[in-house]
């Protein structure tokens, strides 16, 4: 029997991911989501995380992170949700995402496709499985 791939597209404008720093002086860290939109629509999410999250076990005592990586889609679009109205607009919601939490929450820049696609490189080392 073949099966046949169908891919999903998914184009942004512009992106950023999200990962957690267990460790802030470390160079590791855990993807947990990218951060996208397109002009005029809503911020897409595309989860690097299983739905029910992460088990904290080797990555965090801190209560905070805890619930952050046992339930990151309900934190990450909360977040978003707030900065988006604050600011009237979802660019400018996911540069004050970054702007606001950049500790054991590392974000990329956000990178703009439209000015030279893939102009920063996505670097990612992977924790041992958990």
């Amino acid at each position: 029997m073949q099966s046949v791939i169908d891919p999903t597209e998914i184009s942004f404008d512009a992106y950023t991911m999200c990962s957690f720093k267990p460790d802030l002086k470390s160079d590791r860290a855990v993807p947990l989501v990218l951060i996208g939109y397109r002009a005029q629509h809503d911020p897409w999410f595309v989860w690097l995380v299983p739905k029910e999250g992460l088990s904290t076990h080797g990555l965090t005592d801190d209560p905070y992170y805890a619930k952050v990586l046992h339930e990151p889609r309900e934190y990450f679009t909360k977040k978003l949700n707030k900065y988006v109205e604050e600011t009237g607009c979802v660019k400018r919601g996911i540069e004050m995402l970054i702007d606001c939490h950049q500790n054991h929450l590392a974000f990329t820049p956000l990178t703009e496709l439209s000015e030279m696609p893939f102009r920063h490189p996505l670097e990612v080392q992977l924790v041992g499985a958990f």
